[in-house]
C-alpha cells in the first residue's frame, strides 16, 4: 500500500467552536455576519469587532473560531478571544479587553497548549486605517456577495493588471449595478486576488485604487 502523500489542508482539521459567554448588562455585545465562516458571530469588546475585521481582510487567515474556550496566559485560565489558522500555523489571540466567563466555566478544561498572542490596543493602532476601511466594505459583501457570479469576479480582476480607483473600474463594468461592481472589488480583495495600498494611508472613497495582487503573503 502506497500512503496518501498530498499535504492535509490545515483548515480541514481547525476542530474549534464558541463557547457561550455569560454577559452581564454592563458588557458589550456586537452581532456580525462572517463571510469567511458563512455564519453569524457574537462578539463582546470593540477590540474584538477590530481584529475580527482584520482575520476577515487577509486571505492567509484561513479560517478562526471566537471564543473556543479556556487557555493559560501567564499561567493564568482565561478565555480565549480567538483562535485562527493562519497559512500552516494554528494560534490562539488574547485580547487585553474586560475578561470573560464562560457559562458553563467549571465544567471546561484548559484547551491543548498551542502559541498564543497577546493584542493590546497599541498593537492595534497601526492598523486603524485599515480597519476602518474594512468594517465598511465587509458589509456590502456580507449583503451583495451572494450576487457574485465567478464570470464577474474574474472579468474585474483582468480588467485591473494596473492600478485603478474605484470609480473608473465601476464605470468600465456599466450597466452592472455599481454597489454590484464595489462589492466584486472588495470581495476579491479580500480574497486576496485584488490589493490596495490605499486602505492603510487613506479613507476608503471613489478615487481608492485596486489591482491584481502580487504573489506574496499578506502583511502582518
Amino acid at each position: 500500500m502506497v500512503a496518501d502523500a498530498r499535504p492535509v489542508d490545515p483548515a480541514l482539521q481547525f476542530d474549534f467552536h464558541p463557547i457561550a459567554i455569560q454577559r452581564s448588562k454592563w458588557t458589550h455585545q456586537f452581532h456580525v455576519w462572517s463571510p469567511k465562516l458563512s455564519r453569524r458571530l457574537m462578539l463582546y469588546s470593540h477590540a474584538a469587532v477590530d481584529f475580527w475585521a482584520m482575520m476577515e481582510s487577509y486571505s492567509s487567515v484561513l479560517t478562526f473560531c471566537e471564543y473556543p474556550g479556556l487557555i493559560l496566559v501567564d499561567q493564568k485560565p482565561r478565555i480565549a478571544d480567538f483562535v485562527l489558522c493562519r497559512n500552516a500555523l494554528t494560534e490562539f489571540v488574547a485580547l487585553e479587553a474586560t475578561p470573560l466567563t464562560a457559562i458553563d466555566a467549571e465544567s471546561l478544561d484548559i484547551l491543548d497548549p498551542l502559541p498564543v498572542t497577546t493584542v493590546n490596543a497599541d498593537a492595534l493602532k497601526p492598523h486603524r486605517q485599515w480597519i476602518d476601511n474594512w468594517l465598511r466594505m465587509l458589509p456590502y459583501i456580507t449583503s451583495n456577495g451572494s450576487f457574485l457570479s465567478n464570470a464577474f469576479l474574474e472579468r474585474v480582476e483582468k480588467g485591473l493588471a494596473s492600478p485603478k480607483p474605484l470609480y473608473t473600474i465601476e464605470y468600465e463594468a456599466l450597466p452592472t449595478d455599481p454597489v454590484l461592481t464595489r462589492t466584486a472589488v472588495f470581495d476579491l480583495t479580500r480574497r486576496g486576488r485584488l490589493a490596495s495600498p490605499d486602505l492603510r494611508v487613506g479613507e476608503l472613497n471613489r478615487h481608492t485604487r485596486f489591482r491584481q495582487a502580487m504573489a506574496t503573503a499578506d502583511p502582518s
